[in-house]
């Protein structure tokens, strides 16, 4: 339920498992080997780990043992990574990873480079982690390492959960368990992603699933200790599918007989849960309350346990008390706020981070090609020099075409070279990847020597323009969003022209989309004037049109708009008839980042943009789930 707790459950799972299985290593090396390896591995945080990993290298080296040797430099990237030392960490995987893969230890070339991915997860810098994660996935399969291929499963799904992308969760969760299944893969953790996923599964709603998976963890789990987390699932997956007397009594044994293997928190956000699924509302008040007790003394954020003053404010409701639910409600709304705003500042760091890298990349891909072309520049002057010195015509003209062969080798060579630099981030989100490849690789080819006709060139920059301007939406969405959410100032209101608006809006959209399609606009009055921003009032549309045709079928919308409530309310409707939203998902999609289909174009943000426009105008901004050809979105605003 809590994020950071859930942070903290995997870490101490990983760092369980991997000193189990490298005291089993390690145990049968020379004596004086192992006495530094313990000293280190009960040490880490100690600053004499680095002279004694340093000690330890050099004794195994002299014994002839790579292993060790390996294991001495991961120490100081271990030792980095405890310290969050994360400037070191970065500078010091690179030599651990030459090492392992000179001496063919591809275990440990994956070992330091999964001590970045959870330092970043450690410190929720998720977009970073994703980033190094799906290069992580990238490296291993080229070098069909499958624990590698297991283990970023494993973490992509972690991610995904930290995210709020249960379904995708657990698609990764799944992955990870049918790859270790299928290569016959160390089954140690199964159990614990079998739990994982029956979580996600029983958040998505799909109990029948949830059972599944928590049957199979139950037969696959390492240590009898393990069976206290999947029966605290199936208490949870009990009470969501009413069986609550039975779900009440396995809690009661749970909780009797778990030995201190399970945490008070988990178990009071189980209990929790099964007192609001039997609506025994003051023991669940009695709950939440002291779970917020728990989370205050472990020094949690508000924002970790935001979702208890919901789930309070609820109760409040049930019972009739209006007045506690209203400023329980008030206080999640303000914890949620801010969350919010804090996370996207954080997102926005995490990309320009990775802007810099790429920056910094192609800087360094073009100072090593203009050494390259100095040095070739000086190996032409020593070719003529020398021509000139001995004086041979033809032992000059047999060098220089030696030479100019030479050097057409080395341009080719550098030619490439730059283009494959030039794609310099991959998989940063599905979205902000596509236009950035593309406007790079399209750049490259228009600028080659060898570039096709004008003809061909010009498509390039056409696509170049077109990913461009899309990159720039992306960039514009987000800070337009933050523009929105820090002005107190209230947006400039005049005379609007709603036909000559919405007629604008229409040809906007289609100028700019590459589809063929065709928005037919049925206004309410043949001319009709109102006091707004028409500058909001625009780009609300324009959000909803260019969602329309995202997902339109045919390329028939319909945008119109009419008057209700005695003339005090103007009804803008855009209706398309692609696939439709499901009524569950009428409030989900207008929060920012949220895509019903993960890997759809698009970061998620246009709807966010038309209800916050929709509020600053005081309206408000819906889907209309009464209308089941396609979809329908409204927005509605007060007549001033």
């Amino acid at each position: 339920m809590m994020k950071k707790a859930f942070i903290l459950s995997v870490l101490l799972v990983l760092a369980f498992s991997t000193v189990h299985a490298q005291n089993e290593t390690y145990k049968k090396v020379d004596s004086t080997l192992y006495a530094y390896y313990r000293w280190c591995n009960n040490n880490i945080r100690d600053s004499l780990v680095l002279l004694k990993a340093d000690t330890l290298f050099r004794l195994s080296a002299e014994k002839h043992d790579t292993r060790m040797q390996a294991v001495s430099l991961s120490f100081k990237a271990d030792h980095y990574y405890f310290n969050n030392n994360l400037d070191s960490l970065k500078a010091w995987i690179p030599r651990v990873q030459e090492f392992a893969r000179k001496t063919d230890q591809l275990k440990y070339y994956y070992f330091t480079w999964g001590r970045l991915i959870l330092y970043y997860t450690k410190h929720t810098q998720y977009t970073l982690a994703q980033y190094e994660l799906e290069r992580y996935m990238e490296q291993a399969e080229k070098d069909d390492y499958k624990p590698a291929i297991a283990e970023a499963y494993k973490q992509l799904g972690h991610i995904y959960r930290t995210r709020g992308l249960k379904n995708v969760a657990a698609e990764y969760y799944g992955k990870a368990i049918d790859f270790i299944i299928r290569n016959d893969l160390d089954r140690f953790s199964l159990s614990n992603l079998y739990s994982e996923m029956a979580s996600m599964l029983i958040d998505d709603q799909r109990y029948a699933e949830a059972a599944a998976a928590i049957e199979k963890g139950k037969a696959c789990i390492p240590l009898p200790e393990y069976i206290w987390s999947l029966k605290l699932k199936e208490t949870l997956l009990l009470a969501k599918t009413g069986h609550i007397d039975e779900a009440k009594t396995l809690f009661r044994e749970v909780r009797k007989g778990h030995g201190g293997y399970l945490t008070e928190t988990s178990l009071r956000e189980t209990q929790l849960a099964v007192y609001n699924c039997s609506h025994e509302y003051g023991k669940a008040m009695a709950a939440i309350d002291t779970l917020i007790e728990l989370f205050v003394e472990a020094g949690y954020k508000e924002s970790y346990f935001a979702t208890l003053y919901a789930n309070r404010a609820e109760i409040n409701a049930a019972t009739g008390k209006f007045e506690a639910a209203y400023r329980d409600l008030l206080h999640y709304i303000d914890v949620y706020r801010r969350k919010a705003s804090a996370d996207n500042e954080k997102t926005l760091g995490e990309f320009a981070t990775l802007l810099d890298v790429s920056r910094l990349d192609k800087e360094k891909a073009e100072l090593e090609q203009q050494a390259q072309a100095e040095r070739l520049h000086r190996m032409q002057l020593g070719t003529i020099g020398l021509g000139i010195i001995l004086l041979l015509a033809a032992v000059f003209i047999g060098f220089m075409t030696l030479m100019n062969r030479r050097l057409a080798r080395a341009k080719r060579a550098a030619e490439e070279g730059s283009r494959m630099k030039g794609i310099f981030i991959r998989n940063i989100t599905h979205e902000i990847n596509t236009p950035l490849n593309a406007i790079v690789g399209f750049a490259e080819l228009a600028a080659a020597a060898d570039s096709p006709d004008p003809a061909e060139r010009q498509s390039y920059i056409n696509i170049i323009q077109e990913n461009s301007g899309y990159l720039q939406k992306l960039v514009d969405d987000v800070l337009y969003i933050a523009g929105l959410e820090s002005s107190d100032t209230p947006p400039a209101m005049g005379p609007t022209d709603i036909n000559a608006c919405c007629l604008q809006c229409i040809k906007n959209v289609t100028f700019s989309n590459s589809r063929q399609i065709d928005i037919l606009f049925l206004p309410a009055q043949e001319k009709f004037q109102v006091h707004t921003s028409c500058l909001l009032l625009s780009k609300a549309i324009t959000e909803l049109l260019r969602n329309a045709v995202r997902f339109a079928a045919d390329g028939q919308i319909t945008l119109a708009y009419t008057l209700s409530e005695q003339n005090r309310q103007i009804v803008f409707s855009v209706t398309d008839t692609g696939p439709g939203v499901p009524a569950s998902e009428a409030g989900h999609i207008f929060e920012r980042f949220v895509k019903l289909d993960p890997f759809s174009q698009g970061m998620g943000l246009g709807l966010a943009v038309c209800r916050l426009i929709a509020s600053a105008l005081g309206g408000k901004a819906e889907l209309d789930t009464t209308y089941t050809a396609g979809a329908r979105f409204t927005l509605t605003i007060p007549l001033r």
